[in-house]
């Protein structure tokens, strides 16, 4: 079995002493089992088409492995590339060995077969060194150039399961990597094809010039660099590579002048920004909006803020920001975001990020989440609270007089009603625009100062109208309210809750193969999972997961009302929850009307509890779960244990330090996985839950 890996970021050149590195790095209790792979010699080149048979995924009759790849694909290499796969799949009860009989990588005609994971070890993007439990295989360059096709082939051990083919995925064994180099200098003289004024200017050389892989190098330090459109009447989608944008000095990007909501739309396809040096400040930007053809975007060690701060209150929304920072299936890789909402929904991968003091969703339909961090992630500080807007009053002859709101928080359009004695004395619509006329509070004060006998006092104004309500009525419509004999208050607020990982309601765009694993999430107002939609939930694994949620006991951020939960009608196959540790409980919710098949599993779990809320399905198996705080057993659960406090059983999980200790710590089970995240052995008997890291 040859030794392919390298030392580096997987572009690096080859040595004999970095071989040796790695493959002091690449084991798992003293047997390497990495490989490489070639084309065969029947590779057909720069015309490549991949398999000379192309490897089929089977019309689904089961559950299957859940295998995502964690490298980006697309990627140029001049030497060698190191691609890897997380994979894993119930059997029988237990993920021994991921669950996996093997994973086999067929590249070009070349086939190399694995039948362990390792661990890859590498300096990342942004200087870190980072190791990711995997499947992982090298693949070398020949001195044949052009588009090279892998596919992976995932095999349960489990033989009433199938097979997992992904693929194919493009690589691009090239002479070199980029194929174009070019400078950005605002302060310098334009030299065509070298060095150019602004980044859309380097872009559209390259796009002019159909670039695959070109290299953008910002030399110059500046923290108000614009991110513009290509010009022209089409965009650049066809790429097969990234355009990589790096920094060899600090330099901020702000986004663009271009659009009224400063969206940066550059119209190329396959961006990668990359390295420390680059910020993508998000105060004065929209998301970077992707034309939903060609690559992904690729957002790789990069920091991406938002510098006015979680809380920022958009004047020309009066209100949050709408979304994060990215569109359409990103990848992620190593980066640190902080203060933005929805950081990575649908992302394609992320791995190795922090994510500090954000809001909303997290990485809900994410397609893969490992050895990722989230601390603070509270949309209830700034957001989801009730604001004193107006005071509401009538002082007119009627012996009654009451007001009523309809439409749920921030619908498009909502419907004010003032009646006197039962009479409509007039009525106002409001939008979600936060125009003059209709959008704000004023809007609304200015309306009920024009009825007659009706008062009202304006207290704030800077947010919409669309998310008044009554206190405490959590920003939804309320039936009529009187106003004659005490004076009506109304409040602003975003009803903005947050789940880590969520499928979408009532359709989700992920419907199969989702892997969350060696995630540690601290501080979290919100539910986990919610694994809740109308649409299937098939092969999704959730192993070695540390969450921890924030102790709000206060208005909308009540600890004590966060479940994570199983819910709504589609259909549960091959959902795992294994070696997780959760301050917080679950709910599997019958009720919904949703159906599980025997692949599903919670296993060597530490949960604040865990409950059917309808009737018990037997084909989901419970077993050797540890739980708290609600330490009911439920029913058809086996070799469950029970008892202790949050403080008694972990050592610090606010700090991400969920070691086991008390009770918890005594706990013996038989794991339900060889390897934790970060490739570190089980014993044979372990207390549940996730290894600190």
């Amino acid at each position: 079995m040859a030794a392919g890996f390298a030392q580096g970021r997987g572009l690096d050149r080859f040595d004999a002493e970095a071989s040796a590195v790695l493959r002091s790095r690449m084991q798992i209790d003293g047997h390497a089992t990495y490989a490489s792979v070639r084309p065969s010699e029947r590779w057909t080149g720069v015309a490549g088409t991949g398999f000379l048979v192309t490897p089929s995924d089977p019309p689904r009759k089961t559950a299957k492995p859940a295998c995502r790849l964690i490298v980006p694909p697309n990627q140029a290499f001049a030497d060698h590339i190191v691609a890897g796969v997380a994979a894993f799949a119930n059997n029988m009860g237990e993920l021994l060995n991921c669950g996996l009989a093997s994973v086999t990588f067929h590249y070009e005609g070349g086939t190399q077969v694995l039948t362990e994971p390792s661990v890859y070890t590498f300096t990342a993007a942004n200087g870190e060194v980072v190791s990711y439990l995997g499947w992982w295989c090298t693949l070398l360059n020949d001195g044949r150039h052009g588009d090279a096709q892998l596919y992976i082939d995932a095999k349960p051990r489990d033989a009433t399961m199938q097979n997992r083919v992904i693929g194919p995925f493009l690589f691009l064994p090239s002479k070199t990597v980029h194929d174009l180099e070019l400078e950005v200098a605002p302060s310098r003289p334009v030299l065509a094809g070298q060095r150019y004024q602004s980044i859309v200017d380097a872009l559209q050389f390259c796009a002019e010039r159909r670039c695959d892989r070109p290299l953008i190098r910002i030399i110059e330090q500046r923290d108000d660099y614009l991110f513009g459109s290509l010009r022209g009447a089409g965009a650049y989608v066809t790429a097969k590579g990234y355009a990589t944008i790096e920094a060899t000095v600090p330099v901020t990007i702000i986004g663009t002048r271009e659009h009224a909501d400063a969206t940066p739309r550059p119209r190329y396809s396959g961006i990668r920004f990359k390295g420390p040096n680059i910020t993508l400040d998000m105060a004065t930007a929209d998301r970077y909006f992707h034309e939903r053809k060609g690559n992904q975007y690729w957002y790789d060690g990069v920091r991406v803020i938002n510098s006015q701060g979680r809380g920022q209150l958009l004047p020309r929304l009066g209100g949050p920001r709408p979304g994060g920072f990215t569109s359409w299936q990103p990848w992620l890789t190593e980066c640190d975001v902080s203060d933005l909402p929805t950081t990575a929904n649908g992302a394609s991968l992320v791995r190795g990020c922090t994510f500090t003091r954000c809001f909303a969703d997290a990485v809900s339909e994410a397609q893969c989440v490992i050895g990722s961090r989230f601390n603070d992630y509270d949309a209830y500080v700034d957001w989801a609270k009730d604001v004193p807007a107006l005071t509401v009053r009538y002082v007119g002859r009627g012996s009654k007089a009451t007001l009523q709101l309809s439409g749920d928080n921030n619908a498009a359009k909502r419907v004010f009603t003032a009646r006197v004695d039962g009479e409509v004395a007039g009525t106002f619509t409001t939008d979600r625009f936060y125009t003059v006329a209709t959008g704000r509070n004023s809007s609304v004060v200015r309306w009920i100062n024009s009825l007659e006998g009706w008062t009202a006092t304006l207290h704030d104004d800077t947010r919409r109208a669309s998310v008044l309500s009554r206190r405490g009525g959590k920003g939804a419509g309320f039936a009529e309210t009187d106003c004659r004999d005490a004076p009506l208050e109304l409040v602003t607020m975003f009803d903005y809750h947050g789940d880590f990982y969520q499928q979408n309601t009532p359709a989700a765009w992920t419907i199969e193969n989702v892997i969350v694993s060696g995630n540690v999430i601290t501080n979290f107002a919100g539910q986990c999972f919610f694994i809740s939609s109308a649409s299937p939930s098939r092969d999704f694994v959730f192993v070695e997961n540390c969450f921890h949620g924030k102790p709000g006991v206060t208005g909308y951020n009540r600890r004590d009302h966060f479940f994570s939960q199983l819910d709504r009608k589609g259909l549960k196959s091959h959902v795992v929850l294994a070696h997780n540790s959760m301050t917080q409980g679950w709910l599997l919710r019958t009720t919904g009307g949703f159906t599980a098949d025997r692949y599903c599993l919670w296993t060597n779990n530490v949960l604040g509890g865990l409950q059917w809320l309808g009737p018990p399905q037997p084909t989901i198996r419970l077993a050797k779960n540890y739980l708290f705080r609600d330490p009911r057993v439920p029913a058809g659960a086996i070799e469950t244990e029970v008892g202790g406090t949050e403080t008694e059983l972990f050592a610090a999980p606010q700090h991400g330090n969920f070691t086991p200790r008390g009770k918890l710590g005594r706990a013996a089970f038989t794991p339900a996985l060889t390897w934790d995240s970060v490739g570190r052995r089980f014993g044979p008997a372990s207390p549940p839950g996730a290894k600190s890291r």
